[in-house]
């Protein structure tokens, strides 16, 4: 990484972090008037999938779905890191989540314990197939509040999509596989004894083995064709299909991941230890409601000293308050959870500073990473790229969130100020979020994407795949499938979804490069109809 300029540290009485959190601020409220202010979707950005050539991608991959599974609820709450160490008695796993009370943390660390246990010890002797199945149930039944939503928005989609096929009058054998997919979706979901758990839980197996079976058929590529489709109003129904498809095809990944790992590093499942690190509190409110606050005066502080360039800038804001650019602002100050806290691999990597961990020796087999349930985030991504440890992490999806702070500053009323290292650390995070919120007043285009999660994470090349039935091979089901066509019914009838049994989720791999060719930077919202009126 290239060496970067010395920041030049503010004298003594500036407010560090009405400074940091006012372009923060701008920046979050830029990129929802652009979104607002756009008619056709961003791509995906794309996200790397390379194939698992060594031991180290293996362990990187093992510890990010690691990590997925025990992020169990929706909302940012339950995001989880880990790193892997290197203790005397074995490995130990620290994880951290963004906001986690004790119990919370102790629950998620006896799940962690039991499943890499049931993985590394298979305690009662359970054979290939029947082994992979008790560890997707197990990743399931811990993420119920996930599934239960996913299952919901699935359904949903599902309709509506059926809904645009009448639409569109597609062909009848893609609305008849939508329905016999809808069908697989609605089972109950109310559980009170053990049975009852057991029968959700393999119905949540069947439908995500009829998901994995569209792989490389013509039903996947007419989701894909539909989902880029140019009308926003026809298309998102399809993307969000796409999407939920995806994370329901993520469970079955993170099972044969977990199971892949113990199958190529056995040790790492050999008398281990999990140690929970607390969640930071939330901080106070970093900036307090005033009609004042405005994205011309955020901008005045930013460039205070060059009257052209703050003109200039001040100028691009004027343009953007069409679309509500300062209602955004105040809607952002206004929020009562506007409480910042430590993003978990931000609380991971400062739990190691604190015991003193930096060489990469004293990381598992040397591998200095901490993986996360999420890509990281805009300002976690500048965080790890200006701290000198340089830990690596997860690349970031440039989704960016105000509630976001450095650990032990801007807690409260009575926080000491930044030391100088620290400080010297937010100054360059801050630069960077003073060059995003001039590209965007330029650029008015959005970044990030619409979900913090990879829609499209394959299962990369090296991890075997598990069968989790006796069902047919999916090279089986594919060449079956690939010999029908979606214009017609074969004698009649439809059978484009089976309950085959594999997972190599084309669905959920290629489409993320042809996302991302599609233009990820968005439009100009310039080029586009204004939404608000002022």
């Amino acid at each position: 990484m290239d060496q970067q300029a010395p920041v030049e540290v503010e004298p003594a009485g500036v407010d560090h972090c009405r400074l940091f959190y006012e372009p923060v601020v701008l920046e979050q409220a830029l990129q929802v008037a652009c979104r607002d202010g756009q008619e056709v979707f961003n791509g995906n950005p794309k996200v790397d999938n390379d194939s698992l050539a060594t031991q180290a991608q293996v362990f990187r991959y093992f510890v990010e779905k690691l990590a997925q599974v025990c992020d169990n609820e929706r909302g940012g709450k339950t995001v989880t890191s880990f790193a892997v160490l290197n203790s005397p008695e074995g490995p130990e796993f620290v994880f951290g989540s963004n906001d986690r009370d004790a119990n919370e943390l102790s629950e998620t660390q006896q799940f962690a314990e039991s499943l890499l246990t049931l993985v590394g010890q298979n305690p009662t002797g359970l054979k290939p197939k029947a082994l992979a199945k008790q560890v997707l149930w197990k990743i399931l039944l811990f993420n119920l509040p996930r599934v239960g939503i996913y299952l919901d928005k699935l359904g949903g989609y599902l309709h509506a999509c059926i809904g645009d096929c009448d639409r569109r009058e597609a062909p009848d054998v893609l609305k008849s596989e939508l329905l016999r997919l809808k069908e697989k979706v609605e089972f109950p979901r109310d559980f009170a004894s053990g049975s009852v758990q057991d029968k959700f839980l393999s119905d949540c197996e069947k439908l995500i083995k009829v998901v994995v079976s569209i792989k490389n058929t013509q039903i996947e590529q007419a989701i894909m064709r539909n989902a880029k489709d140019g009308e926003i109003s026809r298309s998102q129904s399809w993307c969000e299909l796409r999407h939920y498809l995806g994370r329901l095809l993520s469970f079955r990944q993170a099972a044969d991941a977990i199971i892949g790992a113990h199958d190529r590093l056995p040790i790492l499942f050999q008398d281990f230890k999990i140690t929970p690190i607390p969640s930071s509190e939330a901080a106070r409110k970093p900036i307090a409601k005033s009609k004042s606050f405005t994205a011309a005066s955020i901008i005045r502080n930013m460039i205070p000293d060059d009257e052209e360039e703050q003109k200039f800038y001040l100028e691009q804001a004027t343009e953007m308050q069409k679309f509500g650019l300062d209602a955004i602002i105040q809607k952002q100050i206004s929020r009562r959870t506007f409480r910042p806290r430590v993003h978990a691999e931000v609380l991971v990597h400062s739990y190691l500073l604190g015991q003193d961990l930096q060489h990469p020796r004293e990381y598992w087999n040397s591998w200095k990473y901490i993986g996360s349930s999420k890509p990281t985030c805009r300002l976690c991504s500048y965080y790890f790229g200006a701290h000198p440890d340089r830990v690596q992490v997860r690349k970031s999806h440039f989704n960016l969130y105000t509630n976001w702070r450095l650990p032990g500053v801007f807690e409260g009323p009575d926080s000491v100020e930044p030391d100088t290292k620290t400080l010297h650390l937010l100054q360059q995070i801050t630069e960077r979020v003073h060059d995003d919120v001039k590209r965007t007043l330029e650029e008015k285009r959005p970044v990030g994407k619409n979900h913090d999660s990879n829609t499209y994470s394959t299962l990369p090349p090296g991890f075997p795949r598990y069968a989790h039935s006796d069902t047919a091979s999916i090279s089986e089901v594919v060449a079956q499938l690939n010999e029908m066509n979606l214009d017609r019914h074969i004698n009649g009838q439809s059978h484009l979804l089976t309950d085959g049994g594999d997972d190599g989720f084309s669905m959920i791999g290629d489409a993320e490069v042809e996302a991302a060719a599609e233009g990820n930077e968005g439009v100009p919202v310039t080029s586009v109809r204004p939404l608000i009126q002022v």
